[in-house]
């Protein structure tokens, strides 16, 4: 197993496991922990689970018997992680999750976007499209690329859609799972759109789904037709990734809703090394965090029966907005070395 670790002097020592690291909007969540960890002084050991439940599970056991003091995971499997979540738990090392949360177990704190409301403002975003479209009538059919659905972002990122879409009975939704996998996207966007040629938009739960809907697109159009041309098919998704941004730009996809994946880590660091240090009482308190000049913010903190869960914020980038310098997609990731060991 490949460990990528970012070394400090002395003091404490992370673990973070990623679920996979073949993705634009993982490498991000990853460099931001490791860039929080920095920071601070902070050793950082990463492990890659490569899109396997099983594997994230034998990854967290070295970080156990490595002794680590705390661990911060993606989970691939929000309700398979509970197994290693109880595990750390029992060896007195606390545990972390940002981007996704748990079904099973408790962990000290969840770190992510408001995942449900992302996916309702995705929903709205296409509902005035299809408006526009339709002379002021939201009708439709909209195919939905899910991510994958034993996660709890998946989940969130179906039902807000849902619960949207779902109030103009004039709407047709196809859900289909892609698990995250660009791949896999492909092949779903060939069959339902060659089963469905009069599909009106896509909404895709991960960026990484991008490049598969446009090639699919291709492959049973015959041509991409850009915004704003005749036979457009609207595609709005969720993650805000450098690539993504570069597509507005060019006109391949309608717009994207934005969630702070570089910012999770930075954020969630300080508050492990202060619990380490203090305790609960350095936990935040259910409620509001207000964070002057970020769009993130304020982020609702929630207590529920699988831990804390802070909910930053998201919102919605089009081609009047994408080249705001602001957006984290817009500034490039620092060039760190990380030193590799096996």
């Amino acid at each position: 197993m490949a460990l990528t670790s970012v070394y400090a002097d002395e003091g404490f020592v992370f673990g973070y496991s990623a679920p996979g690291l073949g993705d634009e909007g993982q490498m991000n969540i990853q460099k931001g922990f490791e860039i929080g960890c920095r920071d601070l002084g902070i050793k950082c050991i990463t492990t890659n689970a490569q899109m396997n439940a099983e594997k994230q599970l034998r990854d967290i056991e070295t970080l156990i018997a490595r002794g680590v003091d705390a661990i911060c995971a993606v989970p691939y499997d929000s309700k398979a992680i509970g197994q290693a979540v109880k595990a750390a738990m029992e060896a007195g090392i606390p545990f972390f999750t940002i981007d996704r949360g748990v079904l099973e177990g408790k962990v000290v704190i969840t770190v992510m976007a408001d995942n449900y409301d992302a996916a309702a403002q995705a929903g709205m975003a296409l509902v005035r499209l299809l408006q526009g479209k339709y002379h002021g009538l939201a009708k439709g059919k909209i195919l939905e690329i899910m991510g994958n659905p034993a996660q709890d972002v998946a989940q969130l990122r179906h039902q807000g859609f849902i619960d949207v879409v779902s109030q103009y009975p004039d709407i047709e939704v196809i859900s289909k799972p892609g698990y995250w996998n660009t791949d896999e996207g492909y092949k779903i966007v060939l069959d339902v759109l060659t089963a469905n040629p009069d599909i009106d938009a896509i909404y895709f739960h991960a960026d990484l789904y991008i490049p598969g809907i446009i090639e699919a697109i291709k492959a049973v159009k015959g041509t991409f037709k850009k915004v704003g041309e005749e036979g457009h098919i609207f595609i709005v998704g969720i993650d805000g990734n450098p690539m993504a941004l570069d597509y507005i730009r060019k006109g391949f996809i309608d717009g994207d809703m934005i969630q702070p994946l570089r910012e999770y880590g930075k954020f969630i660091v300080p508050y492990i090394k202060a619990y380490l240090e203090k305790g609960k009482e350095a936990l935040p308190k259910p409620g509001l965090i207000v964070k002057e000049g970020s769009p993130y913010f304020p982020a609702v903190v929630v207590d529920t029966p699988h831990g804390l869960v802070v909910k930053m914020k998201t919102y919605y980038v089009d081609k009047h907005n994408v080249d705001d310098p602001t957006l984290w997609g817009n500034i490039p990731l620092e060039k760190e070395k990380l030193e590799t060991t096996k």
